[in-house]
This record gives structure tokens, C-alpha cells and sequence, in this order.
């Protein structure tokens, strides 16, 4: 099975989305890479975080130099500077954002094995124009038409999947990503997807995984 890290590997040890969670997950071989979060700060930087508030406080009101202070929070860069081959899949969770910005930060690093995914449509297109040097794709696009889907990979919630729709996307080697795993024996079905998972699977207990 291959196996991305949800908001890094964590295993009851490191906090979610922290370098030290990436680096877990770079580290274990039975993990094909990690998703995480970024949001935009007051001042355009992207910092490393799922939710828009951060102890009560909206993260798009405040400049990294207080967030970094004050939480710690790790930037977009600090990820892609990990040495590492494998997939780093990355959540854009703001709508409005420096693109051009962002871009300049993709392409520095297109070296490393990047994935890039938002459930906004318009993010990922607008990626598109600015001709994003990693992979793009959309999540929850399985509410849309597949025959009319053209990007590099698609992020499916798993109860909703099957092996046919899988296979209209691997047909146009789309690269399919499922997620919202609640119980690996009946779940972990198929071999040729990747499964965003909050913990790797030891043995056939349940797992909860929700982005």
C-alpha cells in the first residue's frame, strides 16, 4: 500500500503539521510521503497550519513575525528545504492568496516531488495560468464529471469511490489520492491509489482520517 502522512506522521509523539512530523515521515519507509496545510499570513508569507484560527486568533490578521513568536508556526519554505524524493502534498486552504508569490516559491523548488491540492477549484486553476511547475489537483472533484477533469491528480473521499471510477482517471493517468479512511480492513482496498492516513497501518484496527 502506499501511504501519504496526514498533516505529517505523528504517531502519538509529534505535533501535526511540524517539521518534526515530516521528518518522521520522511524517515519511515513504509511512507510514501506527507500532506500538509498552508494559510497566508497579514504580510503574504505561507505558514504551515490547517485551521484559519490559531487560539482564537484569524491567521490571515496577523503578520508571521507575531505568529512565528507566538506559535511557532513553520513556513511553506521551511518544508521544502527537507531533504527528501518523497511526495510532499500540499493543502492551499485560503482562497486569496499572492499567486504569483506562491509560484516563485513552487518553481524554486521544483526539484523536490511536489503535489499541490485545494477543494477550491479556482486556486488550483489559477495555478494553472501562472503554468505551476508541480503537480495539481483538485479535491472532492468526484461531484463533477471525470470525463471532463484535466489535471495531474485527484484527491477522492473513499466512500464515495469504486474501482471504475478509479480506473476513468488512472485510463488518462490521473493519479488518484483517497482520503477519509475510517476502517482499514474494509477500506485499504485497492494497491495502485495512495491513501491519506493519520497513522500507518499495523494491524486491522480502525483509523480516523479527515482533512
Amino acid at each position: 500500500m502506499k501511504y501519504i502522512a496526514h498533516r505529517g506522521l505523528r504517531e502519538n509523539k509529534y505535533e501535526e503539521n511540524t517539521i518534526e512530523a515530516f521528518q518522521n515521515a520522511i524517515e519511515n519507509p513504509n511512507v510514501s510521503g506527507f500532506e500538509f496545510d498552508i494559510r497566508v499570513t497579514k504580510d503574504h508569507y505561507f505558514v504551515v497550519h490547517h485551521n484559519a484560527f490559531i487560539k482564537g486568533e484569524l491567521i490571515k490578521n496577523k503578520t508571521y513575525r507575531y505568529l512565528k513568536k507566538e506559535y511557532n508556526l513553520p513556513l511553506l519554505s521551511d518544508v521544502l528545504k527537507l531533504e527528501t524524493d518523497k511526495i510532499m502534498l500540499i493543502e492551499i486552504k485560503d482562497t486569496h492568496l499572492p499567486f504569483k508569490k506562491l509560484n516563485r516559491l513552487l518553481k524554486k523548488y521544483s526539484y523536490r516531488n511536489l503535489y499541490v491540492m485545494s477543494f477550491h477549484n479556482s486556486v488550483i486553476y489559477k495555478l494553472c495560468e501562472y503554468r505551476c511547475t508541480a503537480k495539481l489537483g483538485i479535491l472532492n472533484y468526484i461531484l463533477n464529471s471525470e470525463a471532463d477533469y484535466n489535471l495531474d491528480f485527484i484527491g477522492l473521499i473513499n466512500d464515495l469511490s469504486n474501482r471504475k471510477l478509479i480506473d476513468n482517471y488512472k485510463k488518462r493517468e490521473v493519479e488518484v489520492f483517497l482520503y477519509g479512511v475510517l476502517n482499514e480492513e474494509k477500506d485499504l482496498r485497492y494497491e495502485d491509489v495512495y491513501y491519506i492516513v493519520d497513522g500507518i497501518p499495523q494491524n486491522r484496527n480502525a483509523l480516523q482520517n479527515i482533512l
